[in-house]
């Protein structure tokens, strides 16, 4: 099955929220909505921070590890 663009989407935004340690499910179905939106039309800007957000979960995995 092939995945949609708001499926990707989601799936990205909620692996950014991971990475900084937030459960997106005890968050508002309204509050994710709006910020799936947000993502949608900006690709680029959806990129950046999932890849912001590997480097901080990559750094807190690190100083877990000293």
């Amino acid at each position: 099955m092939l995945e949609t663009e708001a499926e990707k989407t989601k799936k990205k935004v909620n692996k950014i929220y991971e990475n900084y340690g937030l459960e997106v499910d005890g968050m508002a179905e309204e509050e994710m909505s709006r910020v799936y939106r947000y993502y949608i039309d900006k690709k680029k800007q959806l990129e950046k921070d999932l890849k912001d957000s590997e480097k901080h979960a990559a750094s807190v995995d690190n100083d877990k590890t000293l």
